[in-house]
C-alpha cells in the first residue's frame, strides 16, 4: 500500500504540480540573455559544464545561472525541493544546458523559445543507454533537445536512437571538457602537483585505476577491488596505483595500511587531473576510455566480471574488438600485461581516437557556444 501511495504521489508531483508550476512561471517573457546550467546528478558543477560555464561568464551580455538537482546525492524530499527551485529559472532561460536524462525536465511543457542543449556526460558510445538500453525505459526521460553535442560522426545514429531524437539535431562538434587534454601547460602542472600531493617519486610509473560502478546509478556499488597484494608483488616498487572510484559510488573500499604507499585512494581528486598525471590506465567498462585515448597513453582492461556486466548493461560494439588495449580477467594476467607491455598498441589507440573522438581538438567549448548562439539567432 505504501508503494502504491508513493507512486500516486510521484505521479501527482511530476505530471500535475511541476507542469502547472512551469506554466505559471512561463507567463512572464523569456529572458533572451539567460544561460542556465542544470546539474542533474550532483550538488556541484561537474567537468562537463565547467569550461562552458566559465566561457559564458567571460562573454558580455549573458546572465549565467545554475541549478543543482542532485538526484544521486540528495534525499527524495530534497530532490523535489531542488526541482521546484529550478523550475522558475528554467521558465526564464533562453539557453539551458543538461548532461543527463531527467524525469522532471521530460515532464514539463518546455516553451518553444527555450533551447535545451544536451552535452551528455560521456564521450563516444560504449554501454547501452536510454531507449537503446537492455531494459527499455518505461517513462519519458529525454526532451526534444535543440542540440545534442557528440564527440564524432561515428556515434550520431546511436545517440539519436537512444534519446529518441532527430539525428539532424545530433551534432559532432566536440565535448567541452576534453579541451584540457590539448593544453600542455595544464597537463604538465597536473603531473607535478599530483606527484607532490601523494609523495610519488620521479622514477615511479603512475597507474590510474578508474573502474566504473556496478548496479544502477542510484545505488551504485564499487566493483571487487583488485588484489593489491598480488599487484604489488607482481609490479614492485617501481609503480604506484592511484584509485579513482566512480563519483556515484558512496562507499569506497578499504586498503591495507601495508600497501598504502603503493595503492593510493585519490577519489577526492578530479578525474581529468589524474588522467593527465598518470602514465597508464587500468579500467573496465568506463567511458573514460574515450578521453584517455586523447593522451596517447597505454590502457589495460580488467574485465573479471565481463559476462555478468554485458548481460546487465550491454554494449553498442563488441567489447573484444572495441577496446584499444589488452583485456585481462585476473590479476596475474594484468600484471603480466603491464610489465610485459605486450598488448599495448599506440597505433590501435590512434585509430580508436580518430573513430570516436575526431571532433575533439581543443576548441570544443568555443565551437559549441558559437554554434548554439548563431543557430538560435537564425531561428
Amino acid at each position: 500500500m505504501k508503494k502504491i501511495l508513493k507512486n500516486i504521489g510521484k505521479a501527482a508531483i511530476f505530471h500535475c504540480l511541476f507542469p502547472l508550476m512551469y506554466k505559471w512561471y512561463s507567463r512572464k517573457p523569456l529572458r533572451d540573455n539567460v544561460v542556465l546550467f542544470i546539474e542533474i546528478r550532483y550538488a556541484e558543477l561537474s567537468d562537463n559544464f565547467t569550461l562552458l560555464y566559465e566561457e559564458f561568464r567571460k562573454r558580455e551580455g549573458f546572465t549565467v545561472d545554475t541549478s543543482f538537482l542532485g538526484n544521486s546525492v540528495f534525499s527524495y524530499r530534497d530532490y523535489i525541493k531542488a526541482c521546484m527551485s529550478m523550475i522558475p529559472k528554467l521558465a526564464a532561460a533562453r539557453y539551458v544546458f543538461v548532461d543527463e536524462s531527467s524525469n522532471v525536465l521530460a515532464a514539463l511543457p518546455i516553451r518553444k523559445e527555450t533551447a535545451i542543449i544536451q552535452t551528455w556526460h560521456g564521450c563516444g558510445a560504449f554501454k547501452r543507454f536510454g531507449y537503446g538500453g537492455v531494459e527499455k525505459l518505461k517513462e519519458r526521460y529525454y526532451n526534444d533537445y535543440y542540440i545534442t553535442t557528440v564527440s564524432s560522426p561515428e556515434v550520431i545514429d546511436i545517440y539519436a536512437k537512444s534519446m529518441g531524437q532527430d539525428k539532424n539535431r545530433v551534432l559532432p562538434i566536440g565535448v567541452s571538457r576534453t579541451d584540457v587534454f590539448f593544453d600542455k601547460e595544464y597537463i604538465s602542472s597536473c603531473e607535478k602537483e599530483i606527484r607532490e600531493r601523494y609523495g610519488i617519486g620521479d622514477g615511479k610509473t603512475v597507474i590510474l585505476y578508474a573502474p566504473t560502478f556496478r548496479g544502477n546509478v542510484q545505488e551504485a556499488q564499487s566493483p571487487e577491488l583488485l588484489d593489491i597484494r598480488k599487484m604489488y608483488e607482481g609490479l614492485g616498487n617501481g609503480y604506484v596505483i592511484l584509485y579513482k572510484g566512480h563519483p556515484a559510488v558512496k562507499a569506497m573500499p578499504d586498503v591495507l595500511k601495508e600497501y598504502a604507499h603503493f595503492f593510493i585512494n585519490a577519489c577526492d581528486e578530479k578525474i581529468e587531473r589524474l588522467m593527465c598525471a598518470s602514465d597508464m590506465c587500468i579500467t573496465d567498462y568506463s567511458s573514460l576510455v574515450f578521453e584517455y585515448a586523447l593522451l596517447d597513453k597505454p590502457m589495460y582492461f580488467y574485465a573479471y566480471d565481463y559476462k555478468e556486466y554485458v548481460t546487465e548493461r550491454g554494449f553498442y560494439y563488441s567489447y573484444e574488438e572495441f577496446v584499444p588495449g589488452g583485456i585481462y580477467y585476473n590479476e596475474e594476467e594484468l600484471v603480466q600485461g603491464i610489465s610485459g607491455d605486450k598488448e599495448v598498441s599506440l597505433e590501435k589507440i590512434k585509430r580508436f581516437r580518430e573513430r570516436f573522438m575526431s571532433a575533439c581538438d581543443g576548441n570544443s567549448t568555443s565551437r559549441i557556444i558559437s554554434k548554439i548562439i548563431d543557430s538560435c539567432k537564425q531561428s
